[in-house]
């Protein structure tokens, strides 16, 4: 009798496509992949729902072409959510250890996520991920990772919280439904993202991920192994696409195949001489690639800018002793590297 091996579905529904990966999972470090897809997704701009029936459509082509491929059928699915309007914070949460022995158990861990949540959960929002930093027992200010087992007279439970609008839950629930796929977990992108480009020693010395999405751009520091902040910026790839089109006069489809073919955004590596070829309203012109670059140098420019912003506000920069990780479709563009050195320090 053949053993039948345990299997995982992930889709990741984004504002440019929605990707389907199914894996077959051997083992906890053996993990196969049978079946991937991507489509574009139509129905979302700057990370929302605007047309259900266009996301919808997309996420069920997408399971369609990865069920075809690793010849099997999806009903559920662990799913990676857009962070577009995401609301995140810090909390914490003290209660008394009750039980006789005054060990913690795991009534008091509930305890205290639950009193870190009530100042902070927003009525009309909805949690959707709380990341334990550490515990605290007593007043002592070293933290431990899992304080089951030890004793004391009180614990508290350190939280970094990240809430989306219910309204925004719903819809994303209602688009899978109709989809026809049943939802196991939902995971923040940023989060799911971070896991997987991340090393653990990046994480301890410190690290900002910065995912450079087509409509967003997520950012996620970790410091001493725990997740310090996230931050969403409404800036992303699909934006540098508008700016082509607009300042060129072509379509979105010719200025998206500009940006991926020729977009460069390291002036030193475009050669004075090197023409291209453009689909323009009026008809076809030529222009010089540099001309290009510095179309969508200038918004990536406002990007980074906002990126610096953000982690300075925060107090972050000094600590980032791993630097940052790039990540994400806009951040595949030539010179992406020397650009964020440049912008970041």
């Amino acid at each position: 009798m053949n053993e039948v091996v345990p299997s995982v579905v992930a889709i990741d529904i984004g504002t440019h496509k929605v990707s389907v990966l199914i894996a077959k999972v051997h083992a906890q470090d053996k993990i196969e992949v049978v079946g991937m897809a991507y489509v574009r997704n139509r129905g979302m701009n700057k990370g929302k729902i605007v047309s259900l029936d266009k996301v919808v459509s997309a996420i069920k082509q997408a399971v369609q072409e990865a069920e075809d491929m690793a010849e099997c059928r999806v009903h559920s699915a662990w799913v990676s959510i857009p962070s577009t309007e995401l609301y995140s914070c810090y909390a914490a949460g003290r209660t008394p250890i009750f039980s006789a022995e005054k060990t913690i158990t795991t009534n008091e861990l509930v305890r205290a996520l639950e009193l870190a949540k009530t100042n902070h959960v927003m009525a009309d929002h909805y949690l959707a991920s709380a990341v334990p930093l550490g515990f605290a027992i007593d007043d002592s200010e070293e933290w431990v990772q899992n304080p089951i087992g030890f004793t004391g007279q009180s614990v508290t439970g350190h939280y970094h919280l990240m809430m989306l609008p219910i309204n925004t839950m719903q819809n994303l629930d209602k688009a899978l439904k109709t989809a026809g796929i049943g939802v196991e977990k939902m995971v923040i992108s940023s989060l799911a993202t971070a896991e997987a480009s991340l090393l653990k020693d990046e994480k301890e010395y410190g690290v900002c991920l910065i995912d450079i999405g087509a409509g967003t751009t997520n950012l996620a520091v970790y410091f001493e192994g725990h997740l310090a902040f996230t931050s969403t910026i409404q800036l992303g790839g699909e934006h540098v696409t508008r700016d082509i089109a607009a300042v060129l006069q072509t379509t979105t489809e010719e200025a998206e195949r500009l940006k991926t073919r020729h977009g460069c955004i390291d002036h030193s590596a475009i050669k004075p001489d090197h023409m291209i070829q453009v689909q323009t309203t009026d008809g076809q012109q030529t222009i010089s690639r540099i001309e290009l670059a510095d179309i969508i140098v200038a918004r990536y420019d406002q990007i980074f800018d906002r990126i610096y912003e953000t982690l300075d506000s925060q107090g972050a920069l000094g600590g980032l002793y791993h630097g940052v990780v790039l990540t994400g479709d806009a951040c595949q563009i030539e010179g992406a590297v020397n650009f964020a050195r440049k912008k970041l320090g």
